[in-house]
């Protein structure tokens, strides 16, 4: 759910950022707000790759088989470092009749 939230936020950000330099470059006379749009939407990327890369860090470990072994092991990593994760992932599987 994390990496979804993530990329649902960098999509507008690169948006915002390619908006915001092509009215920079048209050079309006009032660029104060594409100089906003441009710096936010910067900031928008940084926030969500730093996001992104925590994320992988984090999963990458605790599917490192050899620090944990067996499933139980990898899923108390899980449930420890993503408390916010819902650990029920059951309802979430498709079952076919």
């Amino acid at each position: 759910m994390g990496l979804i939230l993530c990329l649902a936020g960098v999509i507008p950000a690169l948006v915002g950022l390619v908006l915001g330099t092509v009215a920079l470059v048209r050079g309006d006379a009032d660029r104060k707000p594409a100089i906003v749009g441009v710096v936010c939407s910067a900031l928008a990327l940084v926030v969500g790759a730093v996001a992104l890369v925590w994320l992988l860090t984090k999963a990458a470990e605790c599917g490192d088989e050899t620090r944990y072994p067996d499933d139980s092991s990898r899923r108390g990593c899980v449930e420890r470092e993503f408390p916010f994760a819902d650990g029920n992932s059951a309802r979430y599987t498709a079952t076919t009749p």
